[in-house]
């Protein structure tokens, strides 16, 4: 079963990256191995509920997921001379909140959900809110379905076979009980966008099929930074650190803390 992933090489420099609702450090091991060639130190950790059984979730609450990123943050910047955080999907909110309570050197929004409104959703999603009373809350379940957030059919194809391995840690069905935390989550961050002063990179797809371009692009707009970038990408679906598009991805991620690391590498130094 997939846990937290560390890559440390003695840099002084660290990233930490965030995975989504319902996902596993795996869906970020690409990205931190990119980061790790760059001289990063690199920490993927297994969010609150995750990487163990779907009931898990269930006793589960979004300030949980939020109090576990802040002291993850806490820790890893006591040890290193910079950390930057990028997160996907639920993993970019909590970029957003330990960006509001802590100086952050720079951060990496990918595929935020604010919302879940994407051409895969249901047309009668706005029934959604009717599953989160009880009892109705307790019978509900969502079951992960085609294409899986990414459009690569190869990529998708080994994912599907990781999720059937019952020992992966990866969720394939879980209750509304996640969903309606996540939602009360992106409405909490909506409050306080305007704060957030944090460099700050958003990418976000037009074929998103779990949450709308529209909500990444108010998301960008209303915050505070001097300095924010955002990048449209037009051949992957929500995944995009798994999908078509991802070597951009991590180029556009890794040139955005680049720009604000003040860590000079040694052998760099003694050219």
């Amino acid at each position: 079963m997939i846990k937290d992933i560390e890559l440390r090489a003695g840099n002084k420099r660290a990233v930490i990256l965030f995975h989504g609702l319902t996902g596993t450090p795996f869906e970020l091991s690409r990205f931190a191995k990119y980061f790790l060639s760059l001289k990063f130190d690199v920490f993927v950790p297994c969010l609150p509920g995750h990487c163990t059984k779907p009931s898990a979730l269930d006793r589960v609450a979004w300030q949980d997921w939020s109090y576990f990123a802040q002291d993850k943050y806490k820790m890893i910047s006591n040890k290193y001379n910079e950390v930057f955080i990028s997160g996907i999907c639920l993993g970019a909110l909590l970029c957003l909140e330990i960006s509001r309570r802590f100086s952050v050197k720079a951060q990496a929004l990918l595929s935020p959900t604010l919302a879940i409104d994407g051409w895969n959703i249901p047309w009668y999603r706005f029934l959604l809110p009717l599953a989160f009373i009880p009892p109705f809350i307790w019978f509900y379940s969502y079951k992960e379905s085609e294409p899986y957030g990414i459009k690569n059919e190869s990529v998708r194809r080994q994912v599907l076979r990781i999720m059937q391995n019952k020992s992966s840690g990866v969720y394939e069905n879980y209750s509304a009980i996640a969903i309606r935390e996540l939602l009360r989550f992106s409405k909490s961050v909506k409050l306080y966008l305007k704060e957030i002063k944090t460099p700050t990179l958003v990418i976000h797809s037009t074929q998103d099929d779990l949450c709308n371009i529209k909500n990444a692009r108010d998301l960008y707009n209303r915050l505070s930074s001097k300095d924010k970038k955002f990048v449209e990408l037009h051949d992957s679906y929500h995944m995009v650190t798994l999908d078509n598009e991802r070597d951009m991805v991590f180029k556009e991620c890794s040139d955005f803390f680049i720009k604000y690391s003040e860590v000079v590498d040694e052998q760099d130094s003694q050219i």
